[in-house]
């Protein structure tokens, strides 16, 4: 049966997941980001070696934030029995204007790690982290960040190609995402005044929306069995 691959954005990992709840029956898994070879590699060559940490045939991926955009490569590559995006984009006509003009100046590539990662006081404001918790863990996300990962990450992002929406992808948006804020299709799934981590805000809700779909998708994966019981 189908395994749930997670995968969080720019360089975070597992705990941007921790306060979902989810169908224990349905086997879940965190894909680990590794090192991009050097800052150029493109972004559908880097999946290529996220490949052997995703070991089922039909798997259901989910992708948050950047996540997603490595969710929508490896769903050209592997074929998964569903792909589905939190707070991320599935087209690059869905990245805001001033990144597009801040991307001409190569910010991202010569601007010092420490003068970027600065901006953690603010950060909260605009990811939408509002308890001690998640704005504690947004800071460490921020401190904690791979260098090579992050200018690689934005360069990428930066630079993304996808012209059309993936047939059969799932999207599930907040309404108040200041990072990247919704670009509106009549079949997103709309998290009213969702932030970009409403993963940790919103778990609750965002937990109910994602339960539907894996359970929907797992069920029909094969319909002759009854869900098992028991661990993950």
């Amino acid at each position: 049966m189908s395994k749930a691959y997670f995968i969080s954005g720019l360089g975070a990992d597992w705990r941007m997941f921790q306060y979902l709840k989810l169908p224990e029956y349905i086997p879940q898994q965190y894909v680990e980001w590794v090192a991009p070879k050097h800052l150029d590699e493109p972004l559908h060559e880097y999946v290529l070696r996220l490949l052997d940490q995703i070991t089922d045939p039909e798997p259901i991926l989910v992708g948050m934030s950047y996540g997603g955009l490595v969710a929508i490569e490896l769903s050209k590559i592997l074929k998964p029995r569903k792909t589905i995006l939190i707070s991320s984009m599935a087209t690059h006509h869905a990245l805001p204007a001033i990144y597009r003009l801040a991307g001409k100046t190569h910010l991202h590539r010569w601007m010092p790690l420490k003068l970027m990662q600065s901006i953690h006081p603010l950060a909260p404001l605009f990811f939408g982290a509002q308890s001690r918790s998640e704005k504690q863990l947004l800071k460490r996300a921020i401190l904690e960040i791979d260098e090579k990962v992050l200018r690689w990450s934005l360069g990428q992002l930066l630079e993304w190609p996808q012209e059309e929406v993936l047939p059969g992808l799932v999207q599930i948006h907040g309404t108040k995402d200041r990072i990247l804020p919704l670009y509106d299709r009549p079949d997103i799934i709309k998290v009213k005044n969702g932030g970009h981590l409403m993963v940790l805000r919103q778990a609750d809700e965002v937990s109910a929306i994602l339960s539907r779909i894996l359970e929907e998708t797992w069920i029909k994966a094969d319909t002759s069995l009854p869900p098992p019981t028991g661990g993950r």
